[in-house]
């Protein structure tokens, strides 16, 4: 198919109908040289191509031609192979076919990473030419803080995630208004539901209507499509078969601490010939791809030592119970997930703050501590638990021997956390436990997750 053809195939698409998200509302400028470059990064299938007809229906809906949306998808396989001059060539073509988008444009490119020296071309039009760029991205290497030096300082990123849990409501037809500040009953048991249901289901967009075993096909095929395209093609890194049990393996430890060697001794118990550093490149790259998270201690994670004891984190909780045998992943890990997830949809785009797990002599662990990378100041403590059997609103003796383990533990390692950071407030997020309770360092807010959530 020749480049023309291709384009006016482009031009003549059609925006799908799709439910838009607050999530991936972009604020672009009109078209202008040296406009900034808006990058748009994010794990596959999480809805970054919708964002893009979100922006394309407003600038339409603005009075934008259509023929001056130039969306192409680096993904398509008719354009492919690339050559050293198939960017150039693509884009004079689309101006010999739309001569009036030379006066300003809008270029929409998905996967551009896929392309050889993107980054020179982008730079160049950018500069030179009448535009406004939007890319998109399933690697970070598109973020700011990873870009190539030609591109620093000349744009903007942000990160998409699968659905929020109020994303998810709203694809599912629940309302998440609140009433004056609060739910009343007949929202709160829907609220609830819809809660234990995303748990599940998960967020990513496609697989909302489906049944609970096609979407688990789905969601494996996500999983075997990341690893294939984001990270063996991408990086080489290591083979087919390591790379796909090793992130069934991580996935599946989503919240848990996950050790890199356990699961090299694990491998070559199989006869798998694997070594820990092509391990912990593995792992790197996943993150890379946004299949997992690591998540080290909050005192240790300023050092730069991948070696580092870490917990991991899936993307979405019903990718991990996808790729989980059978009863393997509980409740708890999966809300554990998703709490992670939010928090980094709260503050990962602020490069200062880190995201990080606690513990201290007196403190066994602590889920989640938010803090300020540099300066080591924590702002957040949040401890999480399907269940903890709260008792008790006043606590003064955690070695009172009529509170239950379960109980000693989760407040008990929040409480000793508050007092050892400074902090007079934490957080313990629950699946329907609600109220506060008073400890010796200051007070703890039950929350069921679900109204955290919509917070």
């Amino acid at each position: 198919m020749s480049l023309s053809s291709l384009i006016a195939e482009y031009l003549d698409f059609r925006v799908p109908e799709y439910i838009a998200r607050d999530s991936a509302v972009i604020e672009v400028p009109e078209p202008a040289r040296n406009n900034v470059i808006y990058t748009i990064t994010g794990v596959r299938r999480c809805g970054k191509t919708y964002a893009m007809y979100q922006l394309m229906d407003r600038l339409i809906a603005a009075g934008v031609p259509r023929t001056k949306l130039f969306h192409f998808s680096f993904d398509d396989e008719r354009i492919m192979p690339f050559t050293d001059h198939t960017l150039a060539d693509l884009l004079n073509t689309y101006y010999r076919m739309v001569p009036d988008a030379l006066d300003g444009c809008y270029l929409l490119f998905d996967e551009i990473q896929e392309a050889p020296y993107w980054t020179n071309f982008i730079r160049r039009v950018a500069e030179q030419h009448n535009v406004t760029i939007v890319l998109t991205g399933s690697s970070s290497k598109l973020l700011s803080s990873d870009i190539p030096t030609n591109l620093r300082g000349r744009s903007l990123s942000r990160e998409m995630w699968p659905l929020s849990f109020r994303e998810y409501c709203l694809f599912h037809d629940i309302s998440t208004t609140s009433v004056a500040g609060e739910y009343p009953a007949n929202m709160r048991r829907p609220l609830q539901s819809a809660c234990n249901s995303y748990l599940n289901t998960g967020g990513f967009p496609a697989v909302q209507r489906m049944g609970t075993l096609d979407r688990m096909r789905m969601l494996q095929g996500y999983a075997d499509e990341i690893v294939t395209k984001d990270i063996l093609e991408r990086f080489g890194t290591t083979s087919l078969r390591v790379a796909t049990r090793f992130s069934r393996n991580a996935l599946r430890s989503t919240g848990l601490k996950f050790s890199v060697n356990a699961q090299v001794k694990a491998m070559r118990s199989i006869q798998v010939p694997v070594s820990g550093g092509k391990l912990y490149d593995l792992m790197d790259d996943f993150e890379d791809a946004h299949l997992l998270f690591k998540v080290g201690d909050f005192t240790l994670s300023i050092r730069d030592n991948p070696k580092t004891p870490y917990k991991v984190y899936s993307v979405d909780p019903g990718l991990s119970l996808a790729v989980a045998p059978a009863n393997h992943l509980d409740l708890g890990q999966r809300l554990e997930t998703a709490v992670f997830v939010e928090l980094k949809r709260r503050y990962g785009d602020n490069r200062t703050n880190t995201i990080a797990s606690y513990s201290a002599a007196n403190c066994p662990e602590v889920d989640f501590i938010v803090g300020d990378e540099a300066t080591r100041e924590p702002y957040q403590l949040i401890q999480v638990a399907a269940q903890t059997g709260i008792d008790r609103t006043v606590v003064t003796d955690f070695g009172d021997r009529s509170l239950s383990d379960k109980f000693r533990s989760e407040i008990g390692n929040l409480s000793a956390a508050m007092g050892n950071t400074g902090l007079n407030h934490g957080t313990l997020i629950s699946l329907d436990e609600e109220g506060e309770i008073a400890v010796p360092a200051g007070t703890i807010e039950v929350i069921p997750a679900w109204r955290w959530f919509l917070r």
